[in-house]
């Protein structure tokens, strides 16, 4: 029942540099290459009278108006084939491959001979919310099929999480970059971690974008500190990605390596254009970096990075004597061994979620409150043993 991420910078980062915003070349939420590559999506761009962008409609609104369109009695055939017969093991290539062939085809089929939909049909924006919907409603229903479903994936985010860990104390001066506003850089972080919290690619897309929104205001307000005669001029990849990759690495999100994964796999690629495509590249440079970084990267000798390395370690070891991050079952899960994450994820497919498409209480009934209560005790015992280690 969560609802989807709000969309476009936040009005408290960028309100008090309204002004600044406005005399900047390429305000209004372009990509940092100065090509003017739109998002997309339907992300809030910054505005012109008053800051931050009033939040453009809720992408929740049309993904709500969408499901009620999918529950005409007509479409319970075609809605139920979305959710059923899709194979679980598959390679995320292949998996990537039907899902995408399967939205092509039904997006087409229900624009062109549905009722319900011909409204939709008849606009540009109706349209791509019918293909926006019908990619939420599949991705989310198949979350747990296909999200971290290669045989490596925990292990890749178990390695990244520890290697992001390790590099905690880099700083602006390793990075070559000039200081950072904590807060903006908070922003930045929080919007990432968000990103977990997500089943729908565009919604994880819609926290990225955000948070490089947030990285963007931040270089924008420190050339206009530090070089006011270039305010204006357009942002590069090389002021962008040493930021993107300080913010990464001062969120550590969680599952890194798989929500990448997903949202490069799993978002139709006719919709991974513009925004979406270059910062979920950025991201992916990012997490690159950060992977194979080593002294020669931030100008030290091998022997203070490795001391630094190890220090950073240590010190998260000793505040958490169980491990890093064993006080969350979220970072126990992280830390399962093959097998023990393949029950796990059984275990939650089991649970049926009926009522993960519920935007609100009023759309209950009272007969529903058992068992909305017994999902919530089955996933509230699975959450309580994963973070007891008692998964079995």
């Amino acid at each position: 029942m969560r609802p989807g991420p709000e969309e476009g910078p936040l009005r408290r980062v960028l309100a008090a540099d309204a002004a600044q915003e406005d005399r900047a070349e390429g305000a209004g939420g372009e990509g940092p290459a100065g090509g003017g590559a739109r998002s997309s999506s339907s992300a809030a761009r910054p505005s012109r009278q008053g800051g931050a962008a009033d939040a453009a409609p809720p992408a929740q609104t049309a993904y709500a108006a969408f499901r009620e369109a999918l529950r005409q009695p007509a479409l319970e055939p075609f809605a139920a084939r979305l959710q059923d017969g899709f194979p679980g093991g598959l390679r995320r290539e292949e998996a990537a491959k039907r899902v995408h062939r399967f939205l092509s085809g039904a997006s087409a089929h229900l624009l062109s001979e549905s009722p319900a939909f011909a409204a939709a049909a008849a606009s540009e924006e109706g349209r791509a919310s019918v293909v926006e919907g019908l990619e939420k409603f599949l991705l989310t229903k198949l979350h747990g099929k296909v999200f971290a479903g290669e045989p490596a994936d925990a292990a890749e985010d178990a390695t990244l999480r520890e290697r992001i860990r390790g590099l905690c104390w880099l700083d602006c001066e390793h990075l070559g970059i000039p200081p950072v506003d904590p807060d903006l850089l908070a922003e930045a972080a929080g919007q990432l971690r968000e990103m977990d919290n997500y089943r729908a690619p565009h919604d994880k897309l819609v926290v990225l974008l955000n948070a490089c929104r947030v990285i963007n205001h931040i270089l924008k307000r420190t050339v206009a500190e530090r070089a006011p005669e270039a305010t204006g001029r357009p942002l590069s990849a090389d002021d962008f990605l040493p930021v993107l990759i300080y913010a990464v690495l001062a969120a550590n999100p969680p599952r890194l390596h798989s929500n990448v994964e997903f949202v490069s796999a799993f978002r139709h690629p006719s919709r991974l254009v513009g925004e979406d495509a270059y910062f979920l590249t950025a991201l992916q440079s990012a997490v690159a970096f950060i992977r194979s970084a080593g002294p020669k990267e931030v100008d030290l000798e091998r022997e203070e990075f490795d001391r630094r390395c190890a220090e950073a370690l240590a010190s998260r070891a000793d505040a958490c004597p169980e491990g890093p991050q064993a006080a969350t079952a979220a970072a126990r899960a992280l830390e399962l061994a093959p097998e023990q994450a393949a029950r796990l994820r059984a275990r939650a497919a089991a649970v049926p979620l009926r009522f993960e498409g519920v935007e609100c209480a009023a759309q209950l009934r009272m007969g529903d409150v058992p068992v909305l209560l017994d999902e919530y005790r089955q996933m509230a015992a699975l959450l309580r043993d994963v973070a007891r280690g008692t998964l079995v």
